[in-house]
């Protein structure tokens, strides 16, 4: 379907739920993700990935 996702971080859930009224209904915000074809006019799409190694990230000890 060519669609593409990209998570989103830094969101408070609580707002989420008022704004979209799910208190209401028993539910909570856990994650937010935004969706929607890519523009064929992004330059950058066809850029290589940058992937880092969990050694870059991790130390363990």
């Amino acid at each position: 379907m060519e669609i593409d996702a990209c998570p989103m971080e830094g969101f408070e859930a609580d707002q989420v739920d008022e704004i979209l009224g799910l208190d209401e209904q028993g539910l909570s915000a856990a994650v937010v993700v935004a969706l929607g074809y890519r523009s064929e006019e992004d330059d950058t799409q066809h850029a290589p990935k940058v992937r880092k190694s969990s050694e870059d990230f991790f130390e363990v000890r």
